[in-house]
């Protein structure tokens, strides 16, 4: 099924070589030769152990669907999630380790996170008793985001973990795609209370958690490493930055169709000084619109109780027609075939 990415991103090289070299360590284990899956791809094995070193979203793309390829339904994404460390985030990692609190460490992680070179994009926000944290990728491919979420929110509780405690635990987690074959896994990994068919991928923690002192903060050292995480690719991420700053509110107001005047006022701005920032990055904001539906369709596709009509709803479109016309253009067909074609395979 040939998908037409639209991703503005899709070709920076950005992904973290260590999410990929603990996708190998795992296959490995699993019997699979981890070379196979980077044959070809414009990088090596030896390549993912320098930190340094940068994937593109295409890249990355391929060796997950490699992976997923030859280890089937068997919850990969949760796997690779569950054998990272805190130091898989790089220099964010080290920033998080000097943090005050948990609430502390929360906001420089979502205000840092681009640094982490992951393929998911999260947000927190907390409510009375409780706190969200969703998180998003919007790469235009089901089984990568299915991936991307598995092994984003196994790995927040190894971080969380490290940072707190092993007594560190969340209250549920959601899922968007429908509950799959082993089940078992995710309560393993993830806990008792874990949802599917859901709106959001979201994890829901205790807010009494945000307030728990960290053992090695050290107000010196978080300061100079902050300096040092701002310095790190301040280019790039200023055009990423940009990116993720409109996705993000065409994301909330998705329903509502996106209007770019109103996504500009919410980013303290005109809708012109918007369409000319984009501009100076080769930018347009219809383009970012489009990637953003295409890529929570994607996702709402794999839950099979969700109706067309209601995607259409949740992806801003006005009316059947319109979503139906919109997907043949990026899958050449409509958005039921796609979704038997998918189930099927």
């Amino acid at each position: 099924m040939p998908i037409k990415v639209i991703d503005p991103h899709y070709e920076l090289a950005l992904v973290s070589p260590f999410l990929l070299q603990t996708l190998a360590e795992v296959a490995s284990a699993n019997g699979i030769d981890p070379h196979s899956l980077c044959r070809g791809l414009g990088f090596s094995l030896d390549d993912l152990q320098d930190p340094a070193q940068r994937i593109s979203y295409r890249q990355a793309v391929a060796m997950i669907q490699r992976a997923l390829k030859v280890i089937p339904n068997q919850g990969l994404g949760l796997w690779v999630g569950n054998q990272n460390v805190l130091g898989t985030l790089g220099l964010l990692g080290h920033v998080l380790s000097l943090c005050k609190t948990l609430r502390d460490a929360f906001e420089l992680g979502m205000r840092h996170q681009h640094t982490s070179g992951g393929i998911v994009v999260s947000s927190v926000r907390e409510v009375a008793t409780q706190v969200f944290v969703d998180a998003e990728c919007r790469l235009p491919f089901a089984d990568v985001q299915m991936f991307a979420v598995e092994e984003f929110f196994a790995s927040l509780l190894v971080y969380g973990r490290a940072l707190v405690g092993a007594d560190f635990s969340c209250v549920r987690v959601e899922f968007v795609h429908a509950a799959p074959d082993y089940l078992a896994e995710y309560h393993r990994l993830l806990g008792a209370d874990v949802r599917f068919g859901c709106l959001h991928n979201r994890l829901v923690l205790d807010a009494r958690w945000l307030d728990v002192r960290l053992p090695n903060h050290h107000s010196l050292a978080l300061r100079q490493a902050v300096k040092l995480l701002e310095l790190e690719g301040a280019e790039v991420h200023q055009k990423l930055d940009l990116i993720q700053a409109v996705e993000r509110a065409i994301s909330r107001d998705l329903t509502q169709g996106s209007h770019i005047e109103k996504i500009a006022g919410d980013l303290n701005m005109s809708g012109r000084t918007l369409r000319r920032r984009l501009t100076e990055h080769a930018l347009t904001f219809e383009a970012l619109l489009e990637q953003v539906r295409q890529a929570r369709t994607m996702s709402l596709l794999a839950n099979p109780e969700m109706s067309i009509e209601r995607i259409t709803e949740e992806v801003g479109y006005s009316d059947v027609r319109s979503f139906r016309r919109a997907f043949k253009r990026w899958t050449g067909q409509s958005p039921s075939a796609y979704r038997g074609e998918a189930q099927a395979q």
